[in-house]
């Protein structure tokens, strides 16, 4: 696999990651009043793990250019297989047991959201490099 598919595959696992993400942070806020309700989050995508992946799988990857050896630093052996969910962590919990914040719900949502649209407008901008790079008309 070329180079551009394996950014296509990141952008599109990422958009991936970050929707699941958002339907956890979605059960959180609608479980807000649930006794005992145990707030969880995902664990965060390693984008360096994708990446290893695609190259293992012979799909090429994207590889890091380093300049010096004292350059990017390897990735340490805390590997992150695929996505989990855990706890998150809250400092409030109401007398029912529950620990849900909505603020923090609703903040965590919002970045989620900003973050799906970075990688779509991502998507969208290189696939218009491509249609230009083949000499087709960009759509807008």
């Amino acid at each position: 696999m070329q180079p551009r598919a394996a950014l296509f595959e990141l952008i599109s696992g990422r958009a991936s990651w970050l929707a699941q993400r958002q339907a956890v942070l979605t059960r959180n806020v609608a479980n807000a009043d649930t006794p005992g309700f145990v707030p969880l989050d995902l664990a965060p995508a390693d984008t360096a793990q994708l990446v290893r992946a695609g190259a293992a799988a012979g799909q090429g990857g994207l590889g890091l250019l380093r300049t010096a050896p004292a350059h990017v630093a390897g990735i340490g052996a805390t590997e992150q297989q695929g996505y989990r969910e855990e706890k998150a962590e809250t400092y409030e919990v109401k007398p029912a047991g529950n620990s849900v914040v909505l603020a923090e719900e609703m903040q965590k949502m919002a970045t989620t959201d900003l973050d799906y649209q970075l990688a779509t407008n991502l998507y969208r901008r290189y696939v218009g490099l491509l249609r230009t790079a083949l000499g087709a008309a960009p759509q807008g």
